[in-house]
């Protein structure tokens, strides 16, 4: 599991306090005993589950869901929470989200471990979906409709400007002036396509487009006089890294708005931990907006 989670011998052995010959023999051994091969070797990509890899993480996740649950229910001190907790966030959503929760949730279950990746949409996509997390914190943008998902937050798009911009005076801007200017993207698969379809759906075509595969660089390069950008994620202060501010302003169109999720893969019965996290989150949830 730690292989197919971590994508590499090396970062499950660091992850897991082994040595990587431990876990290089582990995986051949497994391999033997289910007499096929569980992982590919990909170019820059490190190692890849197989189909059958794919089939085995599902049943071994299972099994040790039952194993927890068992010793759950055999612990003399049962509301002691142990496990370890899969989490993928969205690179760009994470940051928001992720550190407030799971540290809320480690307060209250001081034992649980945390394993915790970040990715693109397209990352996100794949691991929820083969079963290397049991849950998602991202947008629910592209997801199988079918996926368990919590709606955390929904994040209505904004444009943003340098302070000097001949339209960062005006209360809102339109997508027909920012189509003008140039636009700065992240290049990043599903998130590049949402903010062009924004334009699309109004029959509109930027004039000049340029791509970035940072929110900070995006950000910066509209600090700086650069170009314009859309964003639904607004860190508090309006500034890019090095201190020159942004203006942010709403979209006079109607646009979609975008909905953050917890999502939980659906390969696999949710662990014990995993489901006391789906729980807390909601509970906090509920908190914040009573």
């Amino acid at each position: 599991m730690a292989v197919a989670e971590h994508g590499s011998i090396s970062a499950a052995a660091r992850a897991r306090h082994v040595s990587q010959p431990s876990v290089s023999i582990a995986i051949s051994q497994l391999e033997g005993a289910v007499n096929d091969r569980l992982f590919r070797r990909q170019v820059s990509r490190g190692l890849e589950l197989t189909p059958a890899g794919t089939r085995l993480l599902s049943q071994a996740r299972d099994i040790l869901s039952m194993a927890a649950k068992m010793s759950v229910q055999a612990d003399s001190q049962p509301q002691v929470l142990r496990g370890n907790l899969s989490l993928i966030c969205f690179q760009d959503l994470g940051p928001y989200y992720a550190p407030r929760l799971l540290s809320g949730f480690r307060k209250a279950h001081p034992e649980i471990e945390v394993t915790l990746f970040e990715t693109d949409l397209a990352g996100v996509h794949r691991s929820i979906t083969a079963g290397k997390a049991e849950l998602a914190l991202t947008y629910d943008l592209g997801l199988d409709p079918l996926l368990p998902r919590q709606v955390l937050a929904e994040l209505t798009p904004y444009a943003l400007l340098s302070k000097d911009h001949r339209l960062a005076t005006h209360d809102a801007v339109s997508l027909h002036e920012l189509a003008q200017e140039c636009l700065i993207l992240e290049d990043i698969a599903q998130t590049r396509e949402y903010f062009l379809s924004l334009f699309w759906a109004h029959d509109l075509r930027p004039r000049t487009q340029q791509y970035t595969q940072t929110f900070e660089m995006q950000r910066g390069l509209v600090a700086h006089g650069y170009g314009v950008a859309l964003s639904c994620t607004r860190p508090v202060g309006d500034h890019c890294y090095d201190g020159t501010p942004l203006t942010c302003l709403p979209v006079i169109e109607d646009v979609s708005p975008q909905r953050v999720v917890l999502a939980q893969s659906r390969v696999m019965h949710p662990s014990p931990v995993a489901e006391a996290f789906v729980n807390w989150v909601a509970n906090d949830w509920q908190a914040r907006h009573d």
